[in-house]
């Protein structure tokens, strides 16, 4: 029997749903001996709720977790407890450290945690403040609707000397946020991204360090480890590289950014794999992994609503998330996401025949009679469609085995007489998905 890719990365494209249908919601694929298997993304456990709407910034300083949530700023412990800081003002947010203490850009205002006391310095060349990173043992701050970037004195984010700044006047364009990648301080700006240094004297521009891509949205850039990604004005996602930029987006991701509501963008890793979010709010995120290229989809709930999630930070020895109305979760391999199942979506790519023809068998791989849930046989189901995903049948499901049913098998018979055909398959209980990125497909 004819061995077939089942389905690929997500490529499925708003603006041309047809040209490719293959899509991975709540899965992505892992390189294999003998091929891609299909793996469930890391599910979640509330770790701590703020119980406060609108959560900011989200940084781990000092070995504790801080954010701004709620128009107040909190602080996080190992153990889940929440102590409540003080009030800063409501809007984007970013929060660094410095040497212990915790510096905040929260509404335009600078704040400074010391640890006992949430102090607002005084100084410097101005006062209205939109972000704020740690370089060189100084805590740099840009300004809010302008052009410039002020840095405090070193080791001590409270004192800020009025003649300790800089001009970002590469092109003709507001700084947005500062972002410190690699050693060096990278002003993400409307249109276009200066990249500068630290010296004795304060900072200089790298030589040759403007580049016409700016950022779209504040929310829009995340860090990792050696870079940043991002979405820049023109709505193509990149990474850094170097002082350059790659582009790493595909057609569909461009689509969503160009119509959706792109909010937030953050990292974390799985098992080896580092991924890069762009959260939406009226559609379901789209997931970039660094270590294989590929990109795939994550929503939540049964309906696959946008997830909720909205920053990223590893603590503890974890990677943790943050939801919009303020729960902190910790993810792991659940299987459900807050509250709720962690319900994976497979749609594979169009098999087209040319002619009419009759999709005898259907046969999905992978590790049978390996998981329960709750004392029965796990399930899951597919849907068929002849029309690449316009109309579907009914739901056809079938079981993953007992536990010790080795030998169970996944088959599908008698789906129809069409010219083509696309399938879904759908998983929400609560286990580990078993399956290839292969499947066996007879047609007569």
């Amino acid at each position: 029997m004819p061995f077939v890719e089942f389905v690929g990365q997500s490529r499925k494209d708003d603006d041309f749903a047809q040209a490719n249908t293959s899509r991975l919601i709540n899965v992505y694929r892992e390189p294999g001996e003998d091929g891609f298997v299909l793996k469930s993304v890391p599910g979640t456990t509330l770790f701590a709720d703020i119980d406060a709407v609108f959560l900011r910034a989200m940084q781990a300083v000092n070995g504790d977790v801080y954010a701004v949530c709620g128009g107040e700023l909190h602080q996080i412990t190992s153990g889940g407890s929440i102590s409540t800081l003080g009030q800063v003002e409501d809007g984007d947010a970013t929060i660094s450290g410095n040497n212990g203490k915790v510096a905040v850009a929260a509404g335009g205002d600078y704040y400074v945690w010391d640890g006992s006391t949430l102090n607002t310095p005084t100084g410097g060349s101005f006062d209205a403040v939109g972000s704020v990173e740690f370089i060189g043992q100084v805590t740099v701050m840009t300004e809010l609707n302008g052009r410039r970037f002020q840095w405090s004195d070193v080791a001590d984010a409270e004192t800020l000397g009025g003649l300790d700044f800089a001009t970002a006047e590469g092109r003709d364009d507001n700084i947005l946020r500062a972002v410190v990648i690699n050693g060096n301080l990278w002003l993400m700006k409307e249109e276009s991204c200066e990249i500068w240094y630290p010296t004795s004297a304060g900072f200089s521009r790298v030589n040759g360090g403007v580049l016409d891509t700016g950022l779209k949205a504040f929310g829009l850039v995340a860090k990792f480890d050696g870079g940043a990604f991002f979405v820049g004005d023109d709505g193509i996602a990149y990474i850094t590289n170097g002082a350059g930029l790659q582009p790493v987006s595909i057609p569909p991701v461009e689509t969503d950014i160009s119509q959706g509501q792109a909010r937030r963008c953050f990292y974390y890793e799985d098992e080896g794999h580092k991924f890069c979010v762009i959260q939406f709010n009226d559609r379901v995120a789209w997931v970039y992994d660094l270590s294989t290229g590929e990109w795939h989809n994550r929503g939540a709930g049964t309906e696959l609503n946008p997830w909720r999630v909205v920053s990223a930070v590893k603590a503890w020895g974890y990677w943790h998330v943050g939801g919009d109305l303020g729960q902190i979760l910790r993810l792991g391999r659940t299987n459900a996401d807050f509250d709720g199942p962690l319900v994976r979506k497979i749609t594979s790519r169009t098999l087209k025949t040319g002619e009419y023809q009759t999709l005898v068998r259907l046969e999905l791989l992978g590790r049978m009679g390996v998981s329960a849930v709750s004392g029965r046989e796990p399930q899951m189901y597919i849907r068929v469609s002849k029309d690449s995903g316009k109309t579907w049948s009914n739901e056809k499901w079938r079981s993953f085995g007992a536990v010790g049913d080795y030998d169970a098998r996944l088959v599908w018979r008698a789906l129809g007489t069409a010219r083509q055909w696309t399938v879904e398959a759908t998983i929400s209980d609560a286990v580990e998905l078993p399956l290839k990125a292969q499947a066996i497909l007879e047609v007569a």
